[in-house]
């Protein structure tokens, strides 16, 4: 095939195996400490789905979400520079966020918009605060997808608190709805050379791929 004929493409053989499909969902506290680079996919949905049902996740959510790591670049400048150079740019930081739009008006999920809340131990309603403390943080906040070769990613940040507050549009023969915006911390001063967040691939076991 001559260059006339030739068409430009980054499809390749397992390029529709590597596409994330579907809106994927949202989880609450799961202890990814024990995970390997040997976990399979059909491990780790497991754990996912022990999760979901201990009352572990979002829920519900509408219009997907999003995932935002953006680093804070500054630009090292001296005399006689014209253009960046390699070694010029710094990444000083990361802000690192989750964002997503739930649909189901729990207690659980309102204490997890809200962040700084407390219980009336009088009436049980919430009550919101000022003051910010650690427990208002969560610890580790995740979302997970399909690839279309059935394996699994999995993106989690690390003391998570929603700081756009809460706005909870009602609709007439339609559902209430609250778009989040969580944004990652790190614990403490200490932990300052990774952003406060991990990205993982989960493939699924060779023999079920065979099979």
């Amino acid at each position: 095939m001559g260059v006339a004929g030739y068409r430009p493409s980054g499809l390749g053989p397992s390029s529709f195996m590597e596409m994330q499909l579907g809106a994927g969902a949202f989880y609450v506290g799961i202890d990814s400490s024990a995970v390997t680079p040997g976990t399979t996919a059909e491990e780790f949905a497991e754990i996912l789905e022990a999760a979901r049902r201990d009352g572990k996740s979002l829920g519900a959510t509408t219009g997907g979400g999003t995932f935002v790591a953006m680093p804070e670049v500054r630009q090292i400048e001296a005399d006689d520079m014209t253009y960046a150079v390699i070694g010029s740019t710094v990444f000083d930081s990361w802000e690192v966020m989750l964002t997503t739009t739930i649909k189901e008006i729990t207690p659980e999920n309102l204490q997890r918009v809200l962040s700084a809340t407390a219980i009336d131990p009088k009436t049980g309603a919430i009550m919101i605060s000022s003051a910010l403390s650690p427990e208002h943080y969560i610890p580790r906040l995740g979302w997970a997808g399909v690839k279309g070769d059935g394996g699994l990613i999995y993106i989690e940040i690390h003391n998570a608190l929603n700081t756009t507050g809460m706005t909870m549009t009602t609709a007439n023969m339609g559902e209430a709805t609250i778009p989040v915006e969580f944004r990652a911390h790190q614990s403490d001063i200490a932990s300052m050379q990774y952003a406060p967040c991990k990205i993982f691939f989960f493939d699924r076991a060779y023999e079920a791929l065979e099979g």
